[in-house]
């Protein structure tokens, strides 16, 4: 039974009730209907959450996917076929053309656009594009714990600019958490038997465009969606997708990717399918922390992403024979838990 469908019938109840009152107040029948009427009202009372509990556990499950794909899928498909332009390209232009049928049909909503809009978010564009291509550039060379420890240090960073420049003020546990995340972070490095030079400086690429893309995102987004509410979070998406497609056709030009359909031909159907799903699994990903964080609080949707991190770690290590050292692995549990720790003082603050 859908949540609509339950509210209908609850309220139907209470109105049969209130119309059969009058009628029957002072006789024996009127305790009769009362004790009926409590366990029908309680039916539907665990109905309703029964169905709300199903709808939680298949948004994360979304979630879940959608994640594991994006960091796994996309490790999986590169190894095989090196075409990171082309591959962002795919996923970026699956994005846009849901972004928009969804604005066509009705159930994604936008606000008009403007040229405005347009040339400022051109800036965000062009720095998720290389987030996108450095991320797709490392993941072959490095471990899926080497990016997730990166993507934390990252946290940190942005952080440490937060205070500096917008004068975000951090409690105590805030402090000890990015304390705790830094270490983490030395202790698997220094230590990381995974280590490739070009790797680690996609990651730095990587680390560079994520913390300046967070704080354009802070200013603007936060301008152009919450305070001025001249656009919504799905235009600004739908603007910033459509202007990433020019940047990595040019880029895709540029490194002569134009073979990448003939050599994506001989690969294995497996390779096609995941790669299919990356894509799919972009545009599910942007779907399913909105819808989250609608059911859930913000600290439960912040450790089931990190949940779905270790999780991806995992898988990562037993399809492509990852191994990590015993001081790895205490690294990387110390950096994820600091990173998760201070996520949860964070929403706590607020």
């Amino acid at each position: 039974m859908t949540e609509k469908a339950t509210t209908s019938l609850t309220q139907q109840q209470l109105d049969e009730e209130e119309g059969t009152k009058p009628l029957l107040e002072g006789g024996a029948n009127n305790n009769k209907n009362e004790v009926s009427a409590s366990p029908s009202k309680a039916s539907v009372s665990s109905a309703a959450t029964a169905a709300n509990n199903a709808e939680i556990m298949f948004w994360l499950f979304m979630l879940f996917l959608a994640s594991v794909t994006m960091t796994v899928g996309n490790k999986y498909v590169m190894k095989q076929w090196e075409y990171a332009n082309t591959v962002t390209l795919l996923q970026n232009g699956t994005a846009v053309v849901y972004l928009g049928l969804g604005a066509f049909y009705g159930f994604v909503e936008m606000k008009a656009f403007s040229m405005l809009q347009w040339r400022v978010f051109a800036g965000s564009a062009f720095f998720l594009t290389m987030q996108i291509l450095t991320s797709l550039k490392a993941l072959p060379l490095v471990a899926i714990a080497t990016v997730v420890t990166f993507r934390n240090m990252c946290t940190v960073i942005i952080a440490i600019v937060d205070y500096m420049c917008f004068g975000t003020k951090f409690n105590i546990p805030m402090v000890a958490a990015l304390c705790l995340t830094t270490v983490g972070m030395i202790i698997y490095a220094s230590r990381d038997v995974n280590y490739n030079k070009m790797g680690y400086l996609w990651l730095f690429g990587n680390s560079i465009a994520t913390i300046v893309n967070t704080f354009w995102n802070k200013v603007y987004i936060t301008k152009y969606t919450r305070e001025l509410k001249i656009q919504t979070s799905f235009g600004v998406s739908f603007i910033q997708q459509v202007e990433t497609l020019p940047i990595v056709f040019c880029l895709a030009v540029f490194n002569n990717e134009g073979n990448a359909a003939a050599e994506l031909m001989p690969l294995p159907f497996v390779t096609k399918l995941v790669l299919l799903a990356t894509c799919a699994g972009g545009v599910l990903i942007g779907m399913a922390y909105p819808k989250c964080y609608s059911l859930l609080s913000g600290t439960s949707v912040i450790v089931a992403s990190t949940a779905n991190k270790a999780v991806s770690i995992l898988i990562g290590m037993y399809l492509f024979g990852t191994v990590l050292t015993a001081v790895q692995v205490v690294g990387l549990l110390i950096c994820i838990g600091g990173s998760l720790w201070y996520a949860v003082e964070g929403k706590r603050k607020k």
